[in-house]
């Protein structure tokens, strides 16, 4: 994980056209795109699960000691690596994971009671939680023609949370001006109208914490990720 230093200058040099750009933070796009194009390494089942679970950590920008004992809810969990890993190594005895494609059945039987399938976007069916995640599942719409309700899907995650619980959703996409990446503009604006209004009637607090650049393409396009972190404020939230 960067520090918090070189995380706070990442996040100042995207907001700067490009021609504006440190040297510092060139070198460190390069540095993102050549590791983007290095093979990955093969490892054991035990491996990946272990390799999984430590991503989840950095991108969510939260410690192993944070989730001890928590009741835990991965939105899209996907083959729930995650959540195998919390409940295996004793971490959570309460960590859960939905998603649409998920087909619990298949799963460990010792496992299998804590995955749901079903789409987070229509509601969640247990509540209680002191953590909702989401890596990579939950975001805002790239344009007009994307059916996605990001509105509810938030929603729905803090009527699940309890009141001192928090979200984190990661990522959350930052372009430079002036990039041409007309999507992630357009997702991070509905993202920042949809917080805004919940901050404004006192539903959350919430903030947009850097954690790295990703280079990819031809060019390559570079833009910052960031996780969301959001604090229920009230006690009960209606739709």
């Amino acid at each position: 994980m960067l520090d918090d230093n070189f995380r706070q200058f990442i996040k100042e040099q995207i907001a700067l056209p490009e021609k504006k750009w440190d040297s510092a933070f060139v070198d460190y796009i390069q540095k993102k795109y050549q590791e983007l194009q290095k093979e990955t390494g093969h490892f054991t089942a035990e491996q990946e699960l272990e390799k999984g679970f430590q991503r989840y950590l950095d991108c969510l920008d939260i410690s192993k000691d944070d989730l001890m004992g928590r009741r835990i809810l991965d939105l899209g969990c996907g083959a729930g690596d995650f959540v195998k890993y919390c409940l295996g190594q004793g971490i959570s005895r309460e960590a859960y994971g939905l998603d649409i494609l998920i087909e619990p059945e298949e799963i460990n039987p010792g496992y299998r009671r804590f995955f749901l399938k079903g789409d987070f976007e229509q509601g969640i069916p247990l509540k209680d939680f002191d953590y909702i995640f989401s890596v990579a599942a939950v975001d805002a719409p790239y344009s007009e023609e994307v059916d996605r309700n990001l509105r509810r899907t938030v929603i729905s995650a803090l009527v699940a949370l309890k009141h001192e619980g928090e979200i984190r959703i990661f990522p959350v996409r930052k372009a430079p001006p002036a990039s041409g990446l007309a999507g992630i503009d357009f997702s991070r604006k509905k993202w920042m109208e949809l917080l805004d209004d919940l901050k404004s009637k006192n539903w959350i607090n919430y903030e947009l914490r850097p954690i790295d650049i990703r280079a990819a393409g031809n060019k390559p396009d570079v833009w910052l990720e960031e996780v969301l972190i959001i604090n229920k404020e009230l006690v009960k939230i209606n739709f």
